[in-house]
């Protein structure tokens, strides 16, 4: 046990910081008693100048003086209030977090869009109790043949990104059901962010409208990553490329729009950073190239099929490595006629 006389320490715990103490303070008691081994560690911060009791000191000492007992028990009783009091912040903080996973849950779509001609599957995982991943399907009202396909994602992690995805979702839902396309849509959501000033969260997002009669998509893209659209006859793959900046970076926004044709067959990929960005073991990302092969590889059959092998692919390449990103993937098949 060591009685701090001058300087100050810090006490961490697994690298976390939970105490500093200055002048006076006590440390060591628990081990000295229970003879267990330390939980936490004490690390200089200033020159310090220390006291050192071994056991048979402690002891007589104790005998000697009652009154250093009676101040021992009370600094380790002041110790097991403070960490008791922060174990229920803690599981109250744990259980607004579920709850709040809930929530963005449920802001997520409950399921795929039913569209004669078109198969859509999606996945979402978060990297921590809730995230800044979003992604969502709108029919637009007036016109069945249309829907709107968006995913994005927040700058930052944790609840503040949780918030900001749950407000530009709604933002975007909104102006995908007032009929705007992707470019107008992205644009107004710029405008949006751009007034409150005090959000320091920028989002990516790329936006896209499937015209369900003709095939064609028309997209515009804000700083995301360009899907990957697979081509059944050649079994080459392209990118949606469109040219765009994050939501919330620049005061004006101007989209540059985009569109192709799906063929019968044809395959697209929508997928956030935290794909490419997987690491594994070593360091390394997955990149561009590891989810390109994952697509160009599988003979898939369906966009289940799709979507499966990529969130395998990707565990593979981590494997077990716990990631810092949310990831979310949306793939998009045209049919092949007759199905």
């Amino acid at each position: 046990m060591f009685v701090l006389v001058r300087g100050e320490l810090s006490v961490t715990v697994q690298g976390k910081p939970i105490d500093y103490l200055l002048p006076g303070s006590v440390l060591g008691e628990m081990a000295m008693l229970d003879a267990r081994t330390r939980s936490a560690t004490a690390v200089a911060v200033t020159d310090v100048e220390l006291v050192r009791f071994d056991q048979p000191r402690f002891l007589d000492l104790i005998r000697q003086r009652p009154e250093f007992a009676a101040h021992i028990m009370n600094i380790m009783s002041s110790r097991t209030r403070r960490l008791m009091e922060e174990e229920v912040k803690r599981q109250r903080m744990e259980e607004e977090l579920v709850i709040g996973r809930r929530i963005q849950l449920s802001l997520l779509p409950r399921g795929c869009p039913q569209v004669p001609g078109y198969a859509f599957a999606a996945g979402y995982r978060a990297a921590h109790e809730v995230g800044g991943d979003l992604y969502d399907f709108i029919v637009q009202p007036d016109n069945h043949a249309q829907i709107h396909l968006i995913i994005g994602d927040v700058t930052g992690k944790g609840v503040p990104a949780a918030l900001y995805m749950a407000v530009s979702r709604t933002l975007l839902r909104t102006y995908a059901l007032e009929g705007y396309g992707p470019g107008e849509a992205l644009r107004r959501v710029n405008d949006f962010i751009r007034q409150d000033a005090a959000s320091p969260l920028l989002l990516s997002a790329f936006y896209t409208v499937l015209d369900a009669d003709s095939g064609r998509l028309t997209y515009a893209n804000a700083g995301h990553n360009a899907p990957l659209l697979l081509r059944a006859a050649t079994g080459e793959l392209e990118f949606l490329e469109s040219r765009g900046l994050l939501l919330g970076a620049f005061p004006t926004f101007t989209p540059h729009e985009q569109s192709c044709a799906l063929e019968p067959g044809d395959f697209v990929v929508f997928f956030t950073d935290g794909i490419t960005e997987a690491r594994n073991a070593a360091g390394g990302f997955m990149d561009d190239e590891g989810l390109e092969a994952i697509v160009r590889s599988r003979a898939c059959a369906s966009a289940e099929e799709l979507l499966t092998a990529i969130v395998t692919g990707v565990d593979t390449f981590a494997a077990g490595v716990s990631q810092a990103d949310d990831f979310t993937v949306v793939v998009l098949h045209r049919l092949p006629a007759g199905e």
